[in-house]
């Protein structure tokens, strides 16, 4: 009886441990520079609004938008919208995010013009991963 009771209580506290730690995993601070290291840099303020700076040879374009982060949802989403100029202009890019670890994300997005043009999981294809600068 013992034995079953420490069992119990060890998987117990795992389960809670595990479910934590997932929890705490799916949202981070997204605010700050992030880079893909192949030209392409997102900086995030708090304030919503952000700066997309795209590489051509030596010279960056850059794109002003505005975004909405959400990690209240099983996969957290990340919405770019609003942008200013460029071939984005009254689109929004609706995606998703999932995090490696604090200063790593993978970002998918499909652009449209309601949440039903977010993908539903990461395709290989176009996902990429950002790393905070």
């Amino acid at each position: 009886m013992n034995q079953l009771f420490t069992h119990l209580a060890l998987f117990s506290g795992f389960a809670i441990l595990f479910l934590f730690c997932k929890t705490e995993n799916s949202c981070r601070e997204l605010t700050g520079r992030w880079t893909n290291h192949e030209g392409q840099v997102f900086s995030f303020q708090p304030d919503g609004k952000a700066l997309w700076l795209i590489k051509f040879g030596s010279q960056y374009d850059s794109f002003p938008f505005t975004y909405r982060y959400d990690c209240a949802t099983k996969i957290p989403t990340l919405d770019l919208m609003n942008f200013k100029s460029g071939p984005l202009v009254g689109k929004t890019l609706f995606g998703i995010v999932e995090w490696s670890s604090d200063s790593v994300f993978r970002f998918d997005a499909e652009p449209g013009t309601s949440s039903d043009a977010r993908p539903a999981s990461f395709n290989a294809e176009h996902a990429e991963r950002y790393f905070r600068e």
